[in-house]
């Protein structure tokens, strides 16, 4: 498989990823639940008190991590790019479609998003590019880099 196809069927099947956000000079690292859509943009879900959603309303540019493999050999996806929150409906009921999907859970958010119920914020990353390290399909060059047009 390519990098880039490896790295969609990563971004689908994993669960968890780690968002680095920064204020001022200190960065700040949190771990969410998150799912990514047909052009690869990942989103989650967060309260907007938290850190990090403080943090990204100030300064969008963020990092994400995204661990495959927590043993050896070493297969991970980074990225870089910019986040923000989402406020139209037609985007967060097909992305809440993707959490359904994908978690068994999230049925009820459209509605009380709607209904201006819901204390969550549904969350935006736009990435420049991913960076697959993969030792085990690329083991000469574990470093492959996508570009996103």
């Amino acid at each position: 498989m390519s990098p880039k196809d490896l790295t969609r069927q990563h971004l689908n099947e994993k669960k968890m990823m780690q968002i680095a956000s920064v204020s001022g000079d200190q960065p700040w690292i949190c771990t969410v639940y998150f799912v990514a859509d047909d052009q690869q943009n990942l989103y989650w879900l967060s309260f907007p008190l938290r850190r990090h959603s403080q943090e990204i309303e100030k300064n969008s540019k963020i990092a994400i991590a995204v661990p495959v493999e927590f043993d050896q050999p070493v297969i991970g996806i980074q990225s870089e790019g910019n986040a923000v929150s989402v406020n139209d409906s037609k985007v967060i009921k097909n992305i809440m479609k993707l959490y359904i999907d994908k978690y068994g859970q999230g049925k009820d958010f459209y509605d009380n998003f709607v209904a201006g119920k819901n204390q969550h914020v549904l969350y935006k990353f736009t990435p420049e590019s991913f960076v697959l390290f993969d030792e085990k399909n690329f083991s000469g060059n574990p470093r492959q880099i996508w570009k996103i047009l």
